[in-house]
């Protein structure tokens, strides 16, 4: 059934490229954009309407999905004999078409993008999902929908869970239903990080013909080390981008062409943005403005406004409220309450500046002898605070700044020299021989992260946030260093850049396809000794010391070195054989990874005593035959007129069992 998928998305290809897109440029990439959208957009209409009527179950996404395609089939055959297409000469012409991009980009640009992106496909494809979030409440989230046949909230510890936009797990919830299996997961960032690179090539291609600006672009895009890392997991950061970088791509396309499909994805992409990550305002607001700045200045452009204001508004609301007012209903804002620690409040403009120097400097740390580098650039952050009169931690400005080393962890890796390369970029702004909409867009997503500063104060984990900044400015990077650098050079940094990226891409500390135990081990250790470098290694970061994905059972990939005490404590739960399985867990517990490893036909899960505003969703008649807690409840407690008491505890965690 998983099949049925990548035919909608062949057919709405096709389909797109008939009706759209067969006499313009890039033909091939704009009609498999345009169908992935509508595909997502069918994605999101088709959860929350069975969601209605208590279908979210695999029948009926199975026969959602049949419809689905026998509807792009219909469809598909009226076109081919409205344009008297033949479908190999659709197939000749987009092979064409990706013959002549690959000639543009050169042997060896593609050759160093296929290699590195083929190892995270292996990793994507190989690897149970095992990242610190998804366990918590990414995919967590799913088991409970199956379960009640429904996206409706649910009695949850973990806040993010029932408060945290759903969009890239409603993708999840579709090929888990189909499939039946988790196998699928880790390929929707992959996929979209191919489409955030398309969409990055057409837009260098719409401001310059320069192939060294595009293979810079693409490069730089590709090989950022946070992007390397998150295309391997079930987070949503690179989904979102896909939508902002659409949203950027399509405004400036429908002013240059005045095509209307590009003026109309829009509000998809807008809505399928916010429906997946709050911070897609933030960063496409500024491209918003721009486009219906635009319109007004052109006159033939007015009379689309108002449609387009009103497609834009109605779809957004449509596809959102339902989750808003289901947030609303147990927290009192739609946002829930679990975000409001990531908000700023400043008291004046100097913590705006901290916020935005915070934000910046995240990326600028580096490994160096004795950390001296690190301890030079925050000595002189400290020193712009101090000239400022502003606490470098003031309330208000997000958490405790500290600077970065190297890390291989897809919530903390960050872009060190992406982010010199932005810096470079501004002031050859100023020599480069760019458009003139060119310079509006670089400072358009200059903007977006400016915005971006105001509303979200610094974290650690702020990196993986910044990625649609940085793959905005992938085609301003492109660009500038395109028009400066002689050919060798460009070739230089391409090369250079996909050299630093491939241990990130080998080495995840998280799931990696080379072992991290032999590199921590054995070659890492004399190199941090004699240098200086004060990098821990041991187990208290981040379980760095990890077995390969080719070989580690998913239990190791799930729980790292705790995996021998989750082996007892689970075989402790399956000894009795329980049907229903109660949580009562932290904000940060692993509630997926129980899950995957307890799954059972007829076995069912609950949130169980929870403090939240969300314990009204309790079932009042669910009894659980076990309770496995993450938080301490002594030696008994009474639940739901039954009396539990503890069997066993080890490893911070305790089972419960109904007493006789």
């Amino acid at each position: 059934m998983m099949l049925l998928i990548p035919t909608a998305l062949l057919l709405a290809t096709a389909n797109c490229y008939l009706a759209f897109y067969q006499d313009s440029g890039q033909p091939l990439r704009r009609s498999l954009l345009s169908g992935a959208i509508l595909l997502f957009l069918f994605i999101a209409v088709s959860t929350e309407l069975l969601g209605a009527f208590n279908q979210v179950n695999r029948p009926a996404i199975t026969g959602s999905w049949v419809l689905y395609n026998a509807a792009l089939s219909f469809l598909w055959f009226r076109l081919r004999k409205t344009h008297n297409a033949s479908v190999g000469a659709i197939a000749q012409s987009w092979l064409k078409g990706l013959r002549s991009f690959c000639q543009t980009l050169g042997l060896r640009t593609v050759a160093m993008l296929v290699l590195l992106y083929a190892i995270t496909l292996v990793v994507a494809v190989i690897a149970v999902p095992n990242n610190q979030d998804s366990l918590s409440y990414h995919l967590s989230r799913i088991g409970y929908w199956v379960q009640q046949g429904n996206v409706a909230h649910y009695a949850s510890h973990i806040e993010r869970s029932i408060s945290f936009s759903p969009f890239s797990e409603y993708i999840h919830l579709h090929t888990f239903l189909l499939s039946g299996s988790e196998r699928y997961f880790e390929l929707v960032q992959w996929f979209c990080q191919a489409g955030i690179l398309a969409l990055i090539s057409m837009i260098i291609c719409h401001f310059s013909g320069s192939r060294i600006a595009l293979r810079v672009g693409l490069c730089f895009a590709a090989t950022l080390p946070i992007v390397v890392l998150e295309s391997m997991t079930t987070q949503n950061d690179l989904v979102v981008a896909f939508f902002i970088v659409a949203t950027a791509f399509f405004a400036f396309d429908y002013l240059k062409n005045n095509r209307l499909p590009s003026l109309y994805l829009i509000p998809i992409c807008c809505a399928l943005g916010m429906m997946t990550k709050g911070t897609f305002l933030f960063c496409a607001l500024p491209f918003g403005i721009y486009l219906l700045i635009g319109m007004l200045r052109k006159q033939d452009l007015r009379k689309q406004i108002a449609g387009f204001a009103a497609a834009s508004l109605t779809l957004t609301l449509v596809l959102n409220v339902p989750f808003w007012y289901r947030t609303y209903e147990l927290f009192g804002t739609p946002v829930g309450t679990i975000s409001k620690g990531n908000q700023t409040t400043f008291f004046g403009p100097g913590d705006y500046v901290s916020n935005v120097l915070k934000h910046l400097f995240l990326h600028l740390g580096f490994i160096s002898p004795g950390n001296s580098y690190n301890n030079f650039l925050q000595s002189q952050l400290e020193n712009v605070h101090q000239a400022m009169g502003v606490d470098i931690n003031a309330p208000g400005t997000g958490m405790a700044f500290k600077m970065n080393k190297l890390n291989f962890n897809e919530d903390f890796a960050h872009n060190f020299f992406g982010i010199w390369l932005i810096i470079l970029c501004i002031p050859l702004l100023f020599t480069a021989r760019l458009s003139k909409t060119a310079r509006w867009y670089g400072a358009l997503t200059f903007m977006s992260f400016l915005i971006f500063c105001f509303f979200i104060g610094y974290q650690i984990y702020g990196s993986r946030l910044h990625i649609a900044f940085f793959l905005l400015a992938a085609p301003l990077v492109g660009l500038v260093f395109g028009s400066v650098l002689p050919a060798w050079g460009a070739k230089f940094l391409t090369l250079f850049l996909w050299l630093a990226a491939l241990p990130f891409a080998l080495l995840s500390s998280s799931h990696p396809l080379l072992s991290t135990k032999w590199f921590f081990e054995k070659v890492f250790p004399p190199i941090n000794s004699a240098l200086h470098l004060n990098i821990r290694i041991d187990a208290a970061n981040l379980n760095l010391k990890q077995e390969s994905v080719l070989s580690a059972e998913p239990g190791r990939l799930l729980w790292g070195e705790h995996w021998p005490e989750m082996q007892v404590f689970l075989a402790q739960v399956n000894a009795r054989n329980p049907q229903k399985i109660g949580f009562d867990f932290t904000e940060a517990s692993f509630d997926y990874a129980y899950q995957y490893l307890l799954r059972q036909p007829g076995r069912t899960f609950a949130h169980v005593r929870v403090a939240n505003p969300s314990h009204v969703r309790e079932d009042p008649a669910f009894r659980p035959d076990v309770v496995i807690a993450e938080k301490p409840a002594g030696q008994a407690f009474d639940y739901h007129g039954q009396r539990y008491v503890l069997q066993w505890e080890a490893d911070g965690k305790w089972l419960y069992v109904p007493s006789k």
